[in-house]
C-alpha cells in the first residue's frame, strides 16, 4: 500500500515540476519586462516543492508516510499550492505525532515553513525539541523569531534565557520588547542586570517595558537606575518611574518623588501628589502647599486631599483662601479640608458658602456645618428649604427631623407651610422626605395631602404615607388602609397592618387576621407577631384550643339528645345551644380562623351543617317518642 501511495505521489510531483518548468520557460520566453520576477517566482515554487519531497522521502524511509497527500491542482498558483501542501503535510505529521519528521522543517529555506514547524511543535508540546528551536531566536525573519519566543515561553524553557537576552542587541525595538516580555514570563531574575541596561534604551517604548518588567520581577537593585529616569525627557516615563520607585522603595523614594512636584508637566505633578498621598508623606507638605496656588484646578484639589490626609494644620491659612477659588471642586475640597483640620473654628468661614452659586458647594457647606455645629443652621432652615437644588432641600428636611428628635426649637409653622407643597413635587425623593418630615413635626394640617400620597406611584412614598397617617391618627385613612391589606406588595400589606393597629388597636384584629394565611411568609409572621402583641399569648392559645375542640364536639352534641331522656335530654339541648353560641363568639375573636367569622363562608356552612344534624336528631327523637307511646298504649289495652 505504501509503495502505491509513494508511486502516486511521485507522479503528481513530476507532473507538478514539469508544469512549473514549462510555465517558467513560457514566462521567460514570452515576456521581456516582467520575466525576471516570474522566473524567480517559479524557482521559489520549485524549491518549496523539492523541500516537501525531501521531507516525504525521509518520512517514507522511517515508515511515517501520511495516509493522504494533497495534490497540486492549479499550475497557475504553484507557489500558493506549494505553501498549502507543506502546511497540510505538517498538520498530517502532527496528527501522527511524527516529531522526528517535523523537526527538519525547522531548517527549511522558507520562513513560513520554519514558523509553521515551530507552531506545530508547540501544539504537540514537544519540549524535547527545545535545543532545535533555540537557534531560531537568531533567525533572520522576525515572524520566525517571534514564534520561537512564543513556543519557548510556552515550554518554560529556561535554557533559552541566554539566547533571549541576546535579542536585546536587535535593532528592531519590537524584538527587544518581545524579549523583555518573554523573560518576565520565564521569571528570569538572572537577566535583571541586562534588563537594567535597557533603561537607557533610545526607544521610549523599550524603556517603559524595561521599567514594567523590573517592577514585576521586584528588582530592588534597579532602583538607582530607575531614579535616573525621573528626569527622562518622556513624561510618561517619569510618571512610570515614580510609580515603580514608590512600589519598590517605599518612603526611600520620597526625595525623588518630591522633586517631581516642580515638574513642568501637569500630569507628572499630579501623579507625584497621588504617589505621596499613598506614602502618607508629611515631608512633602511644604512642596504641596506651594501647589495650592497652581494654575491647574485638579492639582489644587489633589493637593488639598494630601494635606487633609497628613493633617497639615500649617496649611490652614492657605486653604482658607481657596474657599473663594474660581473652581467649584476646589472650593468644595477646601470646605472638607477645613472641616477636618479646623473643626468648629471653620464654621464662620464655611457659612457664606451656603449661598454659593454651585449646588454641590452649598451642599458640602451644609453637610460640614451639620457635622461641626448644626445649631448654626436653625435660623437658616427656611431659606435652605427654598433652595433650587433638590439635594439641598432634601438635606434641609432631614436636618429638620434631626433637630426635632433632639428637641431643638425650630419655627414649625413656617417649616410646615414650606414643606407641605413638596408633597406634590415631581421628585419622588422630595415627596418621600416631605412626608417623613411632616410626620415628625406632627403636622395634622398636612393629613389631606398625605392621604393623597397613599395612591402614589412610588411604593416607598406610599409606605411613608401609610406610616405618617398612622402616627398622625388620621382615622379617615382607615378604608384605604384596609384596602391595602390586599396590595400586591408585601411591604405595603405589612405597613397597612401596622397602621391599622395604631389607628384601631384591638379592633383591627378582625381586619388583619386574614394576613395570617398570607402566601408570603414574612407577612404571615409579621401578622402573628403583631397579633400576639395586641392579645395575651396565653389567652390567644386558649381561644384557639377551645375553638378547635368545639369544631369536633358540636357535631357530637347535635346527636346526643337522640339518646337521652328526661332532664338529661333537655340539658343536652341547652349544652348544644351554648356550644353553638360559644363557637360563634370564639370564631369572631380568634385571629387564626378568619374564615369562620360571622361573615365568613366556612363558618356559615359549618353552622348550617350542625343545625341540620341537630334537626335530623330531633326528628328521629320525635318519631321514636311517638312510636314508643303508641306501643305503650297497645300494651295497656291488651292487659286490660
Amino acid at each position: 500500500m505504501k509503495i502505491r501511495l509513494y508511486f502516486i505521489f511521485s507522479m503528481i510531483m513530476v507532473l507538478a515540476n514539469h508544469t512549473v518548468l514549462a510555465e517558467k520557460i513560457q514566462n521567460c520566453t514570452n515576456h521581456s519586462s516582467g520575466s525576471e520576477k516570474e522566473c524567480l517566482t517559479g524557482k521559489k515554487a520549485d524549491k518549496a516543492s523539492k523541500s516537501a519531497k525531501k521531507i516525504l522521502t525521509q518520512s517514507q524511509k522511517k515508515d511515517t508516510i501520511p495516509t493522504s497527500t494533497p495534490a497540486l491542482k492549479n499550475p497557475k498558483n504553484n507557489l500558493s499550492n506549494s505553501k498549502s501542501y507543506v502546511l497540510q503535510l505538517l498538520q498530517s505529521l502532527a496528527e501522527q505525532r511524527a516529531i522526528s519528521s517535523i523537526t527538519p522543517f525547522l531548517k527549511d529555506s522558507e520562513p513560513y515553513v520554519r514558523a509553521a514547524a515551530i507552531e506545530v511543535l508547540g501544539q504537540l508540546d514537544a519540549k524535547e525539541t527545545i535545543p532545535r528551536i533555540i537557534p531560531l531566536l537568531q533567525d533572520a525573519d522576525s515572524s520566525v523569531r517571534n514564534k520561537a519566543i512564543e513556543v519557548l515561553v510556552q515550554f518554560r524553557a529556561k535554557a533559552a534565557i541566554p539566547s533571549i537576552i541576546s535579542l536585546f542587541q536587535e535593532k528592531d525595538a519590537n524584538v527587544r520588547i518581545s524579549a523583555l516580555d518573554a523573560l518576565l514570563q520565564l521569571q528570569a531574575k538572572e537577566a535583571i542586570p541586562t534588563i537594567i541596561l535597557l533603561l537607557n534604551d533610545s526607544e521610549n517604548t523599550v524603556r517603559m517595558a524595561a521599567i514594567n518588567v523590573l517592577l514585576q520581577l521586584q528588582a530592588k537593585e534597579a532602583t538607582s537606575s530607575i531614579t535616573g529616569l525621573l528626569k527622562d525627557k518622556d513624561s510618561n516615563i517619569r510618571i512610570r518611574a515614580m510609580e515603580a520607585l514608590g512600589l519598590l522603595q517605599g518612603k526611600e523614594a520620597l526625595p525623588g518623588i518630591i522633586s517631581l512636584l516642580q515638574d513642568k508637566d501637569d500630569n507628572v505633578r499630579l501623579s507625584a501628589i497621588k504617589a505621596l498621598q499613598d506614602l502618607d508623606a508629611k515631608e512633602a507638605v511644604p512642596g504641596i502647599i506651594l501647589l495650592l496656588q497652581d494654575s491647574n484646578a485638579e492639582l489644587r484639589s489633589s493637593a488639598l486631599s494630601l494635606l487633609r490626609k497628613v493633617k497639615a494644620k500649617e496649611a490652614i491659612a492657605k486653604i482658607t483662601v481657596l474657599l473663594k477659588d474660581s473652581n467649584p471642586d476646589v472650593r468644595r475640597n477646601a470646605i472638607v479640608a477645613l472641616e477636618e483640620l479646623q473643626g468648629e473654628n471653620a464654621v464662620s468661614g464655611i457659612l457664606p458658602l451656603l449661598k454659593d452659586s454651585v449646588g454641590r458647594v452649598r451642599l458640602q457647606a451644609l453637610n460640614s456645618i451639620v457635622q461641626l455645629q448644626e445649631k448654626e443652621l436653625v435660623p437658616r432652615l427656611v431659606p435652605l428649604l427654598h433652595d433650587n437644588d433638590d439635594e439641598i432641600r432634601i438635606r434641609a428636611m432631614e436636618l429638620v427631623q434631626q433637630l426635632q428628635e433632639k428637641n431643638v426649637l425650630v419655627s414649625e409653622k413656617e417649616v410646615i407651610s414650606t414643606v407641605v407643597p413638596f408633597l406634590q413635587d415631581n421628585n419622588k425623593s422630595i415627596r418621600y422626605t416631605a412626608v417623613t418630615t411632616l410626620k415628625e413635626l406632627q403636622a395634622k394640617e398636612a393629613i389631606p395631602g398625605i392621604i393623597d400620597l397613599l395612591q402614589d406611584s412610588d411604593d416607598d412614598v406610599r409606605l411613608a404615607a401609610t406610616e405618617a397617617v398612622a402616627k398622625l391618627q388620621a382615622k379617615e385613612a382607615i378604608p384605604t388602609l384596609a384596602f391595602f391589606l390586599k396590595d400586591n406588595q408585601p411591604k405595603i400589606r405589612i405597613g397597612a397592618m401596622n397602621a391599622l393597629i395604631e389607628l384601631q388597636g384591638k379592633e383591627a384584629v378582625y381586619i388583619i387576621a386574614p394576613l395570617l394565611n398570607d402566601e408570603v411568609i414574612e407577612v404571615s409572621n409579621a401578622t402573628q407577631e403583631r397579633l400576639s402583641q395586641i392579645q395575651n399569648p396565653l389567652l390567644t392559645a386558649l381561644i384557639n384550643n377551645t375553638f378547635n375542640l368545639l369544631i369536633v364536639i358540636c357535631p357530637v352534641l347535635a346527636f346526643l339528645p337522640l339518646f337521652l331522656r328526661g332532664k338529661k335530654f333537655f340539658v343536652s339541648i341547652a349544652v348544644f345551644g351554648s356550644s353553638i353560641y360559644l363557637f360563634r363568639f370564639l370564631a369572631d375573636i380568634s385571629p387564626y380562623y378568619p374564615q369562620f367569622k360571622e361573615d365568613g363562608r366556612w363558618g356559615g356552612i359549618y353552622l348550617i351543617a350542625i343545625l341540620f344534624v341537630f334537626a335530623v336528631a330531633m326528628f328521629l327523637k320525635l318519631i321514636w317518642y311517638v312510636l314508643a307511646n303508641v306501643f305503650k298504649r297497645s300494651d295497656k289495652s291488651i292487659n286490660f
